[in-house]
């Protein structure tokens, strides 16, 4: 049982964390949450939102992103700095390194990318070559598997500290349950050929996204909300609604 000086840290930990994840940006996050997950369009543009709150959030962090490892597909599902790929794909390539493991045991890492060669050569190099000197990984998972993690890259040393790690969790949680919720009667093979085909045509929904906040006067949420509302009303995919929103605003005028 802990003593009350380690119960005393940990409560100051966690106010701490729900200091800086502020309590509007949670209610956003599972306000986008909202119902079901009606489909992969739906997920990835909540796994976006979910790295922009972190970006906000955590100070340390520059550039952010979430891997999806499963069914022996490994990838960067959405990123706040394309620059930070490389370092991505240098641990996919190599089967190894501090987002994998996270992704594969359950533990969050912390590590200095500098001090991390001998165990991670290639996630080092990749790492020192981009600027980055700091790298948080906490997992994503289900109780039933294990679905990736939520990566943060710092280019200044011991970016991350405790409290971060405690933020994370806390958006970790929501997102695991959001895939989860996508994931529920699908082979994992399922969800992680759905996710990517979603990111290989999610170019429609940010444009009608766009389009909607241009004409609307509404910020990015709003916009997100109003294609999902028109999604479930009328039952077609988001992908869909976003398209002909996109065919019918970008038609010329017809003549008079």
């Amino acid at each position: 049982m802990p003593d009350d000086a380690t119960a005393t840290g940990a409560d100051v930990a966690v106010e701490a964390a729900e200091t800086r994840l502020t309590a509007s940006a949670v209610r956003e996050l599972l306000a986008a949450l909202g119902g079901s997950i009606g489909d992969e369009d739906e997920l990835v543009v909540l796994l976006q939102r979910a790295v922009e709150i972190a970006n906000d959030a955590i100070e340390g962090a520059d550039s952010i992103g979430v891997t999806i490892d499963l069914a022996g597909q490994t990838y960067t599902a959405v990123h706040t700095d394309s620059r930070t790929l490389r370092v991505d794909i240098e641990q996919y390539d190599a089967g190894d390194g501090p987002c994998l493991h996270a992704a594969r045991t359950g533990e969050t890492v912390v590590v200095d990318a500098e001090t991390s060669a001998e165990r991670w050569p290639r996630f080092a190099a990749a790492a020192k070559d981009e600027g980055i000197k700091s790298f948080l990984a906490a997992p994503l998972f289900t109780p039933d598997q294990r679905l990736g993690s939520f990566n943060l890259y710092g280019r200044a040393s011991a970016a991350f500290d405790r409290v971060d790690a405690d933020v994370m969790e806390i958006l970790t949680t929501t997102v695991s349950r959001a895939i989860g919720d996508f994931s529920r009667f699908k082979s994992a093979k399922a969800v992680a050929d759905a996710l990517q085909r979603a990111l290989e045509t999610r170019a429609p929904i940010e444009q009608a996204k766009g389009m909607l906040m241009a004409i609307h006067r509404i910020d990015a949420d709003t916009a997100f909300h109003m294609l999902r509302k028109q999604s479930q009303t009328t039952n077609t995919r988001l992908r869909d609604v976003a398209a002909e929103i996109v065919e019918t605003y970008s038609a010329p005028p017809t003549a008079v």
